[in-house]
């Protein structure tokens, strides 16, 4: 169970660090003037920094 709780923990501090990465690709799209590519950064950074903040909070374990 405690492996099952850390893989989970990493899965959900990656997702956030991609996230930031994102973040940083979207600057330098713009920096760059590619402004398509800079929208396709913003909402992969958007979306994966939410996701590892979001589904850390909402993962449910079953016992029976």
């Amino acid at each position: 169970m405690f492996l099952k709780r850390w893989f989970i923990k990493l899965l959900e501090v990656s997702l956030y660090l991609h996230g930031i990465l994102h973040f940083v690709e979207f600057g330098s799209a713009i920096y760059e003037d590619a402004y398509i590519t800079a929208i396709i950064a913003a909402f992969g950074a958007i979306t994966m920094s939410l996701s590892g903040i979001f589904l850390g909070t909402h993962t449910h374990s079953h016992k029976h």
